[in-house]
């Protein structure tokens, strides 16, 4: 089913396109010297190609073996591809793929801080940078470092302080509107936490594909 039925279906609720359940993932926030690390996907990956994200990957059986395995799936993964170790960091947010996606994956997001350098030791990606939040946003507003909504929305928070303090997180869910806007809602409850929002324009599948 292409892109356009199945957000006719979701808009109508139809039934014809069944969300795949999204799948448990975790990724890093490296904060270095008030830089932050962003890796650019290959353009050859099925998710997301050419989007600039932090280190992570879906959960392995291995993570498992952690008494926490979605901490040890972002540590595991931010060794395999940036050669960082990570020994202390904290859940700050939590998103899940859009309904509309083929490909879905519920994320928790941890921040560390490090002083390593890093580099890049992963295939799934052609390129990594240390920026400081607010110039990556700007880059972003400039369609210079194309990004998915969560990537920019958590740039956004550690701009705005906001994962300063302690607080719930929350699955954030994404969802179509049929005016062309997207509200977040909570994944877990259903609330809407924000409404009306513009974008995304491309689809996470891709990278690229216009709504």
């Amino acid at each position: 089913m292409d892109r356009r039925t199945r957000q006719s279906s979701l808009l109508a609720g139809d039934g014809r396109w069944v969300p795949p359940e999204p799948r448990p993932a975790a990724t890093m926030v490296l904060i270095r010297n008030g830089e932050v690390l962003l890796m650019r996907r290959a353009p050859s990956m099925a998710f997301a190609p050419g989007m600039h994200v932090f280190p992570g990957g879906a959960l392995d059986a291995v993570d498992h073996r952690h008494p926490d395995p979605l901490l040890a799936c972002a540590v595991r993964e931010t060794l395999e591809e940036v050669a960082i170790h990570v020994t202390s960091c904290t859940l700050i947010d939590r998103w899940v793929t859009p309904e509309i996606e083929e490909r879905r994956y519920d994320v928790f997001f941890y921040l560390a801080e490090t002083d390593e350098c890093g580099e890049l030791s992963t295939s799934e990606a052609d390129a990594m940078v240390w920026l400081e939040p607010r110039e990556a946003l700007r880059l972003h507003g400039r369609g210079e470092l194309p990004m998915l909504r969560p990537t920019s929305a958590v740039l956004e928070g550690l701009v705005g302080g906001v994962f300063e303090d302690s607080c719930e997180v929350r699955a954030k869910l994404p969802r179509l509107r049929g005016d062309g806007t997207w509200d977040v809602i909570d994944a877990s409850s259903g609330e809407v936490l924000a409404s009306g929002i513009e974008g995304p324009a491309r689809a996470e599948t891709d990278g690229a594909e216009l709504l």
